[in-house]
């Protein structure tokens, strides 16, 4: 875990979260710890760097108070409004406005950016079915 469900408690800036059970809570935790895993494509699972279990840590915090927010029933029923309808005789989808893989919270999207590790180029070779053939 990258945060402690106190840790949480102690930081995170709704009340509401605080009075949660610790079973929801950890399992915020969990549910934000896999959205920067899947974000970043990187595991943490070896991570002694003490910056980077900080920034780790702010996250996990950051995405529980956005997850909890979001889960909220009025908070749902308001991102329908972002969605788009266009019919063309029979044929009719619904897109949603203005998707996009940053959170919305600066300081969120930052630290997930900056857990991200850049490509630094592609050096890898691919081979397809056996690379030598004995004649028969």
């Amino acid at each position: 875990m990258f945060a402690t469900i106190e840790q949480v408690k102690a930081r995170v800036s709704f009340e509401e979260i605080k009075e949660l059970s610790n079973e929801v809570i950890e399992d915020y935790i969990e549910r934000a710890e896999r959205w920067i895993r899947l974000s970043v494509k990187r595991s943490f699972t070896q991570q002694e760097d003490e910056q980077t279990l900080s920034d780790l840590r702010r996250a996990v915090i950051l995405l529980v108070e956005y997850l909890w927010y979001h889960d909220q029933p009025d908070v749902k029923d308001g991102a329908i409004d972002g969605l788009q309808n266009e019919s063309i005789g029979s044929y009719s989808y619904t897109k949603k406005a203005d998707i996009g893989e940053s959170t919305g919270i600066s300081e969120l999207d930052l630290i997930l950016e900056g857990l991200t590790q850049p490509v630094t180029g592609l050096s890898f070779f691919s081979i397809s079915g056996p690379s030598r053939c004995d004649p028969p």
